[in-house]
């Protein structure tokens, strides 16, 4: 584990929640695997373009950088390429600053294919300027430049076509893979059954709800992989859930934090999509976390940003095993004890399918593969066998009763 100074300024715009956005930055050191030994932060109204912090406060972080011996520092903010240039030269270590941080947590964490490409894509394009700016400089020092256009420029514009090209090729691996997903759902399920998609902060129990009530399926095989970690899975995950007479697809999306990387959005927007395909989003919450406020908050900006925020929503709130009181206004549960599962159901199926009409239809024998497309998503019940064909007593929305409309009985 790599030992490191977090760094950050406390910018004007950010004052209100600053304490807990700190926390949440180490939280993402850890799942990075470094430890940080030593803190330090400067009020202002802008980062200085040079340095970061401003002239006093940079003499105090190099000098506690030397007491504490560490050869990484850790930026909160998100830094300019000449001021992360700057600041390595100045203090001779490493720098990370918040993009880069997460975009390395992602290069650990992806394990399926996609994730691997697109962590790769965000990667690059967070690279891009870095990269141009370095070569550049080499090749001033070379004699190349703007003027003469010398060796050195080309090498580093050759840099840059190297990576828009590896880009561009990758892009292009990524929407075949989207494709053979899009096949593969289709083909798995050709019925009108709904989806919904699990959306929240990293690390609130997307996943464990998941499992859970994969669990209640008798599904332990198809379980996701879960663990007590931000950014635990990358992959989305889907799986159908059986409830009564109904069924839906459930999907498990990427958990979220503050300010997530652009870079990263654009890159995870083929995984990003199912929450705004989805035709219910339940938004897990950790009920148990003081920091509610800003976790929900995070999510719906997160949701707005990928345009998937016109979608309804059901605000779970889970880990409430941890509390000692209960909101009964609230779609409280706990995945570890399976309290409130069965009331989150509920509230999933009648959302998804209301009943709303009843009614007796009456289908020839030759024309019952009609049923095959609506029994996971109406309650469908056989009264008779009759002469002309079987008779069924169904319930479901206005718009499947529709589909109906020939067999039902005057």
């Amino acid at each position: 584990m790599r030992k490191a100074v977090l760094a950050a300024i406390k910018l004007d715009n950010n004052d209100d929640y600053f304490d807990e956005l700190i926390e949440e930055c180490k939280n993402l050191c850890l799942a990075a695997n470094i430890e940080i030994i030593n803190f330090i932060s400067q009020s202002s109204r802008s980062i200085d373009p040079n340095y970061g912090f401003r002239k006093g406060k940079l003499e105090e972080l190099k000098l506690l950088i030397e007491e504490t011996d560490v050869d990484l520092l850790v930026f909160y903010n998100n830094l300019p390429i000449n001021t992360v240039s700057n600041l390595e030269e100045h203090l001779g270590v490493d720098i990370l600053d918040r993009t880069q941080l997460i975009l390395d947590i992602f290069s650990n964490r992806a394990r399926s294919k996609e994730a691997i490409i697109q962590t790769e894509v965000a990667k690059l394009k967070y690279q891009i300027p870095r990269a141009l700016k370095e070569y550049t400089n080499e090749d001033k020092a070379r004699g190349g430049g703007f003027k003469n256009k010398g060796q050195g420029e080309t090498r580093a514009n050759l840099i840059k076509r190297k990576m828009e090209k590896r880009i561009f090729d990758l892009n292009e691996e990524l929407k075949d893979l989207e494709k053979r997903k899009s096949a593969q759902t289709n083909s798995r399920d050709k019925s009108a059954i709904k989806k919904v998609a699990l959306v929240g902060y990293t690390n609130a129990g997307k996943s464990s709800l998941m499992n859970n009530l994969l669990r209640l399926n008798d599904k332990e095989d198809k379980e996701v992989y879960e663990k007590d970690q931000l950014f635990a899975t990358l992959d989305t995950s889907v799986r159908k859930i059986k409830y009564k007479n109904f069924e839906f697809l459930l999907f498990d999306t990427v958990g979220f934090v503050s300010d997530l990387p652009h870079e990263l959005i654009e890159a995870f927007k083929s995984t990003l999509k199912v929450a705004k395909e989805a035709d219910l989003l339940l938004h897990v919450l950790d009920a148990n976390n003081p920091n509610i406020a800003l976790l929900r908050q995070i999510t719906n900006d997160t949701l707005r940003e990928i345009e998937a925020d016109n979608i309804e929503i059901i605000e779970v709130y889970n880990k409430i095993d941890l509390l000692d009181t209960r909101d009964n206004n609230l779609i409280q549960i706990s995945t570890k004890t399976n309290e409130g599962i069965n009331n989150l159901l509920d509230k999933i199926i009648n959302k998804l399918y209301p009943s709303d009409e009843t009614r007796e239809v009456l289908i020839p024998y030759n024309k019952l593969n009609v049923l095959s497309q609506f029994k996971s998503i109406m309650n469908i019940e056989k009264l008779s066998d009759e002469e002309e064909g079987a008779k069924y007593k169904i319930s479901g929305s206005e718009e499947n009763i529709s589909k109906f409309i020939k067999f039902i009985k005057k």
